[in-house]
């Protein structure tokens, strides 16, 4: 059966509800199979009947920020800008606020501190950042950065970007470069009050690149929550990103916080883990973690109660423990206990991801004393030549394993003896990534069950009996695969 070849990968953006409930200032979406292709790059072109205010100095900007309506468009010309405040400055969805560049990339913030209090519907377009300061939102909705280029200057510990206050929400942060981080700090920090976090922010199609080296703690290029309000839901998406070199922290992600959504991302050569590291009922799924052989290369690590993780594509990743491709980890507390603390996994479901040629590939309790409780490992295919396919370093409680394939070759080993076919699946090469073969004993053999399984990796549709794996053989078009730097950023589509 021949499978469509991948086109433009990062075109796609989600789902129609998610895009069109962050966007300002941005023309009408066209669709493709119903799903919505993110806005165009309009950080040169002011929106339809704004009111443009042209400035030149940091003064001009500074009086007609502080004059800002609904409606209005700051047009900056080039050269160079210290920035301030914006308070209690709201447009609205048809006529918001807009501060752009003229001509994109050319208007540099070199000074001052970006900070948006208690405002709404204001849009950022086509800025370079180099300032010295983090850039926050503050008590405020409907706050959009995009197509900006981030690279601070940095003297000591600094976060670039920062969504903090009650009463935040609905902020989007979509097709920036954000590079060359090397001090502690994240590039992006989403707190909130000091009980609830910010609520339903969005990250898309961003690039991220070369944070590090790696620190202990404190260096993620993406921290959702923190510890004291990790019992809050936070609805935040992280979609359609590219992470590249992103070696800052053990947790290239960290999510510490209940019910949020990271999917569609590709992970190249980055040094540590997507955590899951406090709260529960999050989503990890679509995502591309791409190791290239590099040390310290890591997957998906999981804590809290009731995740999902599906879908995801491993390959060539070197990390082991903390690092592994996917870490289902032991607690140092069960169901109550210090914040900080890592809580214990209950009812993980883990179901078709796919692991291809990794050091270490499905491990079960590396660490802590308090082994996973109530958790499904389902319909995976395993393939590698070294270690356990699947390994269990502490015993989990009620674990049920079915309709995964494991394939070891070289001196590697299944692991387990229960709900692991030992099978040759058949992958190809194809697109990058390895792909499901025509006559694979993976297809139309999942154990099934996963009603919120509808698609497989690449976007395509799945059988009412799936196959086993991330990928669902196929002939309907690709619609999603590994990002590259043309997919995201600045000049994306």
């Amino acid at each position: 059966m021949n499978r469509s070849k991948p086109g433009t990968r990062g075109a796609v953006a989600a789902a129609a509800l998610t895009v069109a409930a962050f966007t300002t200032a941005a023309p009408a979406l066209a669709s493709t199979g119903g799903t919505p292709l993110p806005a165009v790059n309009t950080a040169s072109v002011p929106q339809a009947n704004a009111t443009v205010v042209n400035v030149s100095s940091s003064e001009q900007l500074a009086t007609a920020m502080a004059n800002a309506a609904p409606g209005h468009t700051i047009v900056l010309a080039d050269g160079s800008y210290s920035i301030g405040k914006i308070r209690s400055r709201n447009g609205t969805p048809g006529a918001p606020i807009t501060v752009m560049a003229a001509r994109q990339g050319k208007a540099v913030i070199s000074g001052g501190q970006l900070e948006l209090l208690d405002s709404s519907y204001v849009t950022f377009s086509g800025l370079k950042w180099t300032n010295s300061n983090t850039l926050k939102i503050d008590g405020s909705h409907h706050i959009r950065l995009t197509r900006n280029h981030f690279r601070l200057t940095e003297s000591g510990s600094l976060k670039w970007v920062l969504i903090q206050g009650a009463d935040s929400h609905h902020n989007r942060i979509d097709h920036n470069l954000f590079e060359d981080k090397h001090q502690l700090g994240n590039f992006i920090t989403i707190d909130g009050s000091s009980t609830q976090q910010s609520q339903h922010d969005l990250i898309d199609h961003n690039h991220f690149r070369n944070i590090g080296p790696r620190a202990t703690n404190e260096m993620e290029a993406i921290r959702i929550g923190w510890s004291a309000i990790s019992g809050s839901d936070g609805f935040t998406t992280v979609e359609n990103n590219l992470f590249e070199n992103c070696d800052g922290d053990p947790e290239i992600i960290s999510v510490k916080s209940n019910a949020n959504t990271v999917r569609y991302n590709t992970f190249r050569t980055s040094q540590g883990s997507l955590t899951l590291r406090h709260g529960n009922r999050s989503q990890v799924h679509g995502n591309f973690f791409l190791g290239g052989g590099r040390a310290g290369t890591g997957g998906v690590r999981v804590y809290g109660q009731d995740h999902r993780i599906y879908n995801n594509y491993f390959e060539g990743l070197t990390g082991t423990g903390y690092d592994a491709a996917l870490q289902l980890d032991g607690g140092d507390v069960d169901t109550s206990g210090a914040l900080s603390a890592h809580w214990r996994v209950y009812r993980a479901t883990v179901v078709h991801n796919t692991f291809v040629d990794n050091v270490s590939n499905i491990e079960i309790g590396a660490n802590y004393r308090l082994a996973p409780v109530d958790s499904l490992v389902a319909d995976n295919i395993v393939v590698g030549s070294s270690g356990k396919l699947f390994d269990e370093l502490k015993a989990p409680e009620n674990m049920t394993y079915a309709g995964n394939i494991g394939w070891p070759t070289g001196s590697a080993t299944v692991g387990i003896d229960t709900g692991v076919r030992t099978v040759n699946p058949f992958l190809a090469r194809q697109g990058g990534v390895y792909r499901l073969g025509v006559g694979s004993p993976a297809v139309n053999t999942a154990s099934g069950g996963h009603g919120f399984l509808t698609d497989d990796m690449d976007g395509q549709a799945r059988d009412r009996t799936a196959d086993v794996g991330a990928d669902e053989l196929s002939t309907a078009p690709v619609v999603r695969g590994p990002l590259d730097p043309a997919d995201v950023g600045i000049s994306a589509p």
